[in-house]
């Protein structure tokens, strides 16, 4: 059997056993102490010290397992206490804010949702916060901090900030630092793909794959890179910007420069220019009815030719990175993408192919419209969740408690 995550032994790693007993509880869903011993390679008096520190200040609770026909008390199991923590994520997108306030588990507690001019900096700076005040009314127990997930790429790029699927003006990214400041809580912010894929390792579908590759399938087309838990981010916070590598050569114009990009065939605003939409209408009940119905022919032909671009680029992924999986999430209707999966067999022969199990090689998000949400209230959390760290805080928790017992740092940001 593999071991989950091997614990250190020395005292100075503590606040790394103690995460990394954390994270088997959270993959397992519930584990004795045993289980643990057996899989992380700790003594069976350092597991019972660490759950017990765990349990004494919330993160974990524990419950006698259900043993049927033996002798003696049944073991106790150790469970995250999904009241341990909560967190609020905040998805930005041209012209929409959405956010939401999750629990410990990834359960979406309380959601918001309002249309706003994302480039008005001070209008979008107002949506932000009067979005985060309402969600943290709910949130009786500790609040460990905003995370934001916004479209990529971030920085000063040839391809930065242009275009309806990109945040116009986003090279300044200190709007965030005055969204933290306002609110007085820590905050944290990811490109949306590599927040969706954070969401996918903890909470959905790739919750138990050290390896696998996340495509974000939104407004636009992004990817991110899963290795060891963590995701890849490149030289610059940027790597796998998948939606703009170019397939059709002399194809369609892209907004970044180049032509023929796979933004420009499988997004959903390209799906609204097929339709001739607006963007805006993409979640209207009529589209969404639209998508439901088999004998739409416009709707068949979008995917038709999106499956192939889409089948090109799965072929792509798998032979330039041999993933594990390939998790599509994003904020795509799951009707969508369920038609754009279908379209898209067969695949095209790859490394993959004979190799993967065919029921793991492509894996729908189970939280498909949701995995933005989702994957930006992740970002406070994964620090804590999460054994295998590169996120450094911006601010010490307000849980003193917490925060030492897990090692927590101060200072800094995490951006992707």
């Amino acid at each position: 059997m593999r071991t989950i995550g091997r614990g250190a032994t020395q005292q100075s790693s503590a606040p790394y056993n103690r995460r990394v007993v954390l994270d088997f509880i959270r993959q397992q869903g519930a584990a004795s102490r045993k289980d643990i011993t057996d899989m992380v390679s700790l003594s069976p008096q350092t597991v019972a010290n660490i759950t017990n520190d765990l349990e004494s200040i919330g993160l974990i609770v524990s419950r006698r397992q259900k043993q049927d026909k033996s002798r003696g008390q049944p073991p106790i199991a150790f469970e995250l206490n999904p009241e341990g923590g909560h967190a609020i994520g905040v998805s930005l997108e041209p012209g929409r804010v959405s956010a939401a306030r999750v629990n410990l588990v990834g359960d979406v507690l309380e959601r918001t949702e309002v249309e706003v001019d994302t480039s008005q900096r001070q209008s979008l700076l107002a949506a932000m916060l009067a979005q985060v005040m309402q969600l943290r009314k709910g949130a009786r127990e500790r609040l460990w901090g905003v995370g934001v997930a916004l479209p990529g790429p971030l920085g000063k790029t040839d391809i930065s900030f242009v275009g309806p699927t990109a945040m116009e003006g986003w090279a300044d990214l200190s709007l965030l630092d005055e969204l933290r400041e306002a609110a007085r809580l820590p905050l944290f912010y990811s490109v949306d793909s590599v927040a969706g894929a954070l969401g996918e390792t903890l909470f959905g579908v790739a919750k138990s794959l050290d390896n696998f590759f996340y495509l974000h399938l939104g407004l636009g087309l992004g990817g991110a890179l899963v290795t060891q838990r963590s995701a890849y981010r490149g030289a610059n916070g940027n790597a796998t910007e998948i939606g703009h590598v170019p397939v059709v050569p002399g194809g369609l114009a892209c907004y970044c420069g180049n032509s023929g990009c796979l933004e420009r065939y499988v997004s959903l605003h390209a799906l609204a220019e097929a339709l001739g939409l607006r963007d805006v209408q993409l979640r209207s009940p009529a589209l969404l009815a639209r998508l439901e119905d088999p004998h739409d022919e416009a709707i068949n032909a979008w995917c038709r030719q999106a499956g192939e671009r889409l089948r090109d680029a799965i072929c792509m992924i798998e032979n330039m990175l041999d993933p594990r999986a390939i998790v599509i999430g994003g904020g795509a209707p799951k009707a969508l993408v369920e038609r754009l999966l279908a379209a898209a067999q067969p695949l095209r022969r790859s490394v993959r192919g004979g190799v993967a199990d065919p029921e793991q090689r492509l894996l729908l998000s189970e939280r498909q419209g949701d995995s933005s949400i989702l994957g930006a209230a992740v970002l406070p959390i994964y620090e804590m969740l999460s054994p295998r760290l590169e996120t450094v805080q911006q601010d010490r928790r307000p849980d003193a408690d917490v925060a030492e017992l897990l090692g927590h740092r101060s200072g800094g940001r995490w951006g992707a």
